[in-house]
């Protein structure tokens, strides 16, 4: 596995750049950068998502301070209208794909009441082996007036870049529907591993849009290579542009 650091200095240059690509759309004052579940709660609701997703719940979820991030995009007057979110996960004595299966197991009701969603013995294989930390991203979120602005997509980015500088995950993941993966949304999103049938069920989940989702992620050579491409910012906005963002939001 390649652990040679990202350079810094590149880091902070393209989460800069990032943040400058939000903050030129029209319509956009700033990005934010928040901490607290409470608060996400809130930009949730305002930003039109309505609730937490199962991920990030508090009901579901035991999340420690400095265990969560999330950025959000606020209009010129001062609405949060664009958001997604990062959470911290290392789980000793576990890989990734064991924490999954478990994890999934108490978030997502099955069809019969009283039960939940349970992987096949066979699911996930391409977790298994590997240990954390992980940073998760999701409850990507985008109000009706600001999509096709590729604002989810560079809002994910800048995320995933700022959790990387202060988590120093071995893995960055994610979830997506594979229409949003076929169209190009994943490497768009700063996603370079990708898995089709990113799950198998022995009970599924009652959500049916989750019966069938890629795993998306990115090691240490995605990171750098995503840091890399925001440096050059003629190839990014080819890549930027090819692609009309319309869906407000991601797997969550």
């Amino acid at each position: 596995m390649d652990v040679r650091p990202v350079n810094k200095l590149d880091l902070h240059n393209a989460t800069s750049r990032l943040r400058q690509l939000v903050e030129e759309i029209n319509g956009i004052s700033c990005v934010r950068l928040h901490s607290e579940v409470q608060d996400m709660e809130k930009v949730a609701e305002q930003v039109g998502k309505g609730v937490v997703g199962p991920h990030f719940a508090r009901s579901l979820n035991d999340i420690p301070p400095g265990h969560l991030m999330f950025v959000a995009a606020y209009s010129d007057d001062d609405r949060p209208v664009g958001m997604v979110a990062a959470r911290y996960d290392d789980k000793p004595g576990w890989d990734l794909r064991q924490f999954l299966a478990a994890h999934w197991a108490r978030l997502y009701p099955a069809e019969n009441p009283g039960t939940f969603a349970e992987f096949a013995h066979d699911s996930s294989m391409y977790a298994s082996g590997l240990t954390g930390p992980f940073s998760y991203i999701g409850d990507g979120w985008i109000n009706e007036q600001f999509r096709g602005m590729s604002l989810l997509a560079n809002l994910q980015k800048l995320l995933i870049l700022l959790a990387y500088d202060e988590w120093k995950p071995k893995l960055t993941y994610g979830w997506m529907r594979p229409d949003k993966v076929l169209s190009g949304y994943a490497a768009r999103w700063g996603y370079s591993i990708v898995y089709p049938c990113g799950i198998t069920w022995r009970v599924p989940p009652k959500q049916k849009d989750l019966r069938n989702v890629y795993f998306v992620a990115a090691d240490n050579r995605g990171i750098r290579q995503l840091v890399l491409n925001q440096l050059q910012p003629d190839i990014e906005l080819e890549q930027t542009n090819s692609i009309e963002e319309t869906s407000p939001r991601q797997v969550s």
